[in-house]
């Protein structure tokens, strides 16, 4: 069997950054003997939480009920009431808020100011969340969730619209939600797109797209609960490619092995332990 990985796999720059903050959070803890703790997960990989929590992470989701320590917010972000509960509690804030993502909520804030704010997402997700939970000057942004094209043509035509998108959203979604945004723009409702889905993102994606021009099928590696893993499985279906969503190693089956070439991807959140994991068990004889 031949086996072809993809060019770009392994944690983007966010995700690396955060693991880089609650590890160097643990140890601080250990030294100042405090509680560490992330508010939810750091992020959306179960093996890599699961090894944070065995050296002392607890992962929580609001500080009522838990002795003052260090709090890492995790990469998606959190709401601006929930960073102060935190602070007013007496926790110390170790802000590992993906750069990209933070940047959004800054502007979510300012464009506010002139304009109902429109949030591209998944309902329920963390960062979705986090956009929804921004503030100015002390009172809470107005925006509305959209994640389907006949959300669009609710909207009032009269409206002034600054539109974002969540980072790690499926791209194929966004066009056609952008594409609904342009029908009702062309009939005089005025829109802004202020950002976009996160370069990282995109760049996994097209090479996930390059490997299933070369392959006949294809493993894509990473979370369950992992939004840019999901929206790289949902692309590679799309291209009407045979695929498997795993977690581990341990999910590799003969039937993978039976195509040829087969491609292997992951999504921002995987470690590359887990990668090369996967990729040796795929390798292996039965």
């Amino acid at each position: 069997m031949e086996l072809i990985l993809s060019d770009t796999m392994g944690y983007c720059g966010g995700v690396s950054r955060a693991i880089d903050l609650v590890e160097q959070a643990i140890q601080m803890s250990h030294k100042l003997k405090k509680p560490v703790y992330s508010v939810g997960k750091i992020i959306h990989n179960e093996q890599v939480c699961d090894l944070l929590a065995a050296q002392g992470l607890v992962v929580i989701e609001s500080p009522e009920g838990h002795e003052p320590g260090l709090v890492v917010l995790r990469a998606h972000g959190i709401p601006d009431s929930l960073y102060r509960g935190f602070v007013d509690a007496g926790f110390t804030i170790i802000d590992a808020t993906c750069p990209v993502v933070k940047r959004n909520l800054a502007l979510i804030k300012e464009y506010s100011k002139e304009y109902t704010i429109i949030i591209i997402g998944m309902e329920k997700h963390p960062e979705t969340i986090a956009m929804q939970g921004v503030e100015r000057e002390g009172i809470l942004c107005s925006t509305i969730l959209v994640n389907d094209c006949s959300q669009i043509a609710a909207l009032p035509s009269d409206g002034n619209y600054a539109v974002f998108v969540q980072t790690t959203y499926e791209r194929s979604l966004f066009y056609k939600i952008r594409s609904a945004i342009r029908v009702q723009e062309a009939k005089g409702t005025a829109f802004v797109f202020v950002n976009n889905v996160c370069p990282s993102s995109r760049n996994r994606r097209n090479a996930a797209l390059q490997l299933c021009s070369r392959c006949e099928a294809l493993v894509v590696v990473g979370g369950k609960k992992s939004a840019n893993t999901e929206a790289l499985f949902a692309l590679i279906q799309q291209q009407g490619k045979k695929v498997w969503h795993i977690e581990t190693k341990d999910e590799v089956t003969a039937e993978m092995r039976s195509y040829s070439p087969l491609g292997l991807t992951a999504g921002a959140s995987t470690p590359l332990s887990t990668i090369e994991a996967v990729r040796k068990r795929l390798l292996e004889e039965e």
